[in-house]
């Protein structure tokens, strides 16, 4: 929902960002999209994207250079669902959140590894889940578990065997409910 505390998270860059950050510059530097990104960018600009050792450093040194944004935090407040609300502990907008006009149901563990769970939530003011969830219309539903890691809620002892059954369970869970809903109104 918000990219922007993501800058912040040392963890995820110190331990998994420089094994993505290598496949993307590579994505950049020598991949399908290569050669856009050497008319665009400058030699330096190049020279910087693939010192890039961290997503935030992929970001700037060719999504922000690239498309025009002002910078890192300019771009991450563009590309998020809520980074038009300011990061302050009471902002006074909910901001285009509050605008989701249809169900939207966010899944998230706040065991994450990847991805710092502050990117959804916070622990007061408006990004608190109690607060997030009053916004708008009412479309927007945050599930938020402690355990489940990245992409996960493995099952059993032998996560081959029953898979990602619950995360599928609740997301079908929630469309059957929200089709339900539809038949009553």
């Amino acid at each position: 929902l918000d990219s922007r505390p993501q800058m912040f998270n040392e963890r995820a860059k110190r331990l998994w960002q420089p094994m993505l950050a290598m496949t993307l510059r590579d994505q950049f530097v020598i991949g399908k999209v290569a050669e856009r990104y050497r008319e665009r960018l400058s030699k330096k600009q190049m020279l910087e994207l693939m010192r890039a050792t961290h997503i935030s450093g992929v970001d700037q040194h060719a999504v922000v250079t690239y498309n025009g944004f002002d910078d890192l935090m300019h771009y991450y407040a563009e590309m998020s669902a809520m980074g038009d609300i300011p990061l302050e502990k009471n902002p006074s907008s909910p901001g285009r959140i509050a605008n989701v006009s249809i169900p939207l149901c966010i899944l998230n563990a706040l065991d994450d590894p990847l991805i710092t769970w502050k990117a959804v939530a916070a622990n007061e003011g408006l990004r608190h889940p109690t607060n997030l969830v009053k916004t708008g219309s009412g479309n927007l539903m945050l599930l938020l578990t402690k355990g489940g890691g990245h992409v996960g809620w493995p099952l059993g002892v032998n996560p081959s065997i029953e898979k990602w059954g619950w995360m599928n369970g609740a997301v079908q869970g929630f469309v059957a409910a929200f089709e339900a809903g539809k038949k009553k109104v």
